[in-house]
């Protein structure tokens, strides 16, 4: 395995909470340094995920800013394994798109493949309910608009600037998978709105079709993520975790993976015909 170049999920990720932490205090680096009476230069690197801190110097931080509990413990285990690569994230009572939010905002290209639904940054409002609700999966009614409108705040990412380059993979049976079986319009206005985001410069829906039986994405959905400003990330979700890799020899695989991906399915004007015939 090739030696990870810095800083990574971890780091980033630590180091977001504690300046998240440190902005709702008003607390700027130098404070920081003031109130651990440390060094400048060293709260600058932890807070960026350069360097891994000393166990008792990570307590004392943490505990200037007032975690404590679960949370405190979370952030003491991101700190110990700071070198280690990739991340995942449990939550098993909620839910939550933070860290992913985070690298999408940041990414210059992202190539996703989804099999069995659509991705959710192209998802209709009406769709994401409709599947929280026939999935089980919905929370009460004011969990479900919560969660519908953080999926649909996601979506501004398709048309920020600097542009995104998305390249999203859909299998054929995302797309005939009826969601929203009780009312036709759910999907017919799922498929229109395929066709329009498809239609923007930076975005490439192309469908694998069913008759090609096995392809290099059969083990199931995921998300590459590449950005100017960290290292490659992959991101799978699963029903009460998602998982991080950004190893180089995993990465190597998944961008494999979408380069083969990119050999069978159909290309853009072939899917944007198939999607629209779907759609009559």
């Amino acid at each position: 395995m090739a030696e990870y170049r810095g800083p990574n999920i971890r780091g980033r990720q630590l180091g977001e909470r504690l300046l998240q932490r440190m902005s709702e205090k008003n607390w700027g680096v130098r404070e920081m340094s003031r109130k651990l009476d440390m060094s400048a230069q060293w709260v600058s690197a932890v807070t960026r995920g350069l360097t891994r801190p000393e166990p008792v110097r990570m307590a004392r931080f943490l505990t200037t800013l007032g975690f404590d509990g679960a949370e405190y413990r979370e952030l003491m285990g991101l700190a110990d394994e700071i070198r280690k690569p990739g991340l995942l994230e449990s939550y098993p009572g909620g839910w939550q798109v933070q860290t992913l939010a985070w690298h999408e905002e940041r990414a210059a290209e992202i190539a996703a493949f989804q099999g069995l639904i659509l991705p959710g940054l192209l998802q209709t409002a009406d769709y994401a309910r409709s599947l929280m609700v026939e999935t089980g999966n919905a929370p009460s009614p004011d969990g479900i608009d919560e969660r519908v409108f953080a999926r649909m705040a996601r979506q501004l990412v398709l048309t920020r600037r600097p542009r995104i380059e998305f390249q999203f993979f859909i299998h054929e049976f995302a797309l005939r998978l009826p969601v929203g079986r009780q009312d036709r319009s759910v999907m017919r206005g799922q498929l229109a709105h395929l066709l329009r985001v498809s239609a923007q410069p930076n975005v490439s829906i192309r469908v694998v079709p069913a008759r090609i039986g096995g392809h290099p994405a059969v083990s199931g959905h995921f998300k590459l993520i590449e950005s100017t400003e960290f290292e490659p990330v992959v991101y799978i979700e699963h029903e009460i975790s998602s998982l991080f890799l950004e190893a180089p020899d995993e990465i190597a695989v998944y961008r494999q993976v979408v380069a083969k991906l990119g050999d069978v399915a159909l290309d853009a004007a072939r899917s944007e015909a198939f999607i629209a015939g779907l759609a009559e």
